[in-house]
């Protein structure tokens, strides 16, 4: 469960981002030649004041 920063409150999860006009959403890759692509970017909103909060759920590859 996460708190939204802002407001304490609960957030809803797992939603997805999508570029608008497009159906293919956003990637997160390290920097460099051949980008590994190092996951799904999930969003979780808070449902009292709107703040969006992106994060991964597998971090293995950052590390």
């Amino acid at each position: 469960m996460r708190k939204c920063l802002r407001c304490n409150n609960e957030m809803k999860e797992d939603y997805d981002v999508k570029v608008e006009g497009a159906a293919y959403g956003l990637k997160i890759t390290k920097p460099g030649i051949f980008k590994d692509n190092l996951g799904k970017v999930h969003v979780a909103v808070c449902s009292n004041c709107g703040y969006l909060e992106f994060y991964l759920e597998e971090t293995d590859k950052i590390k």
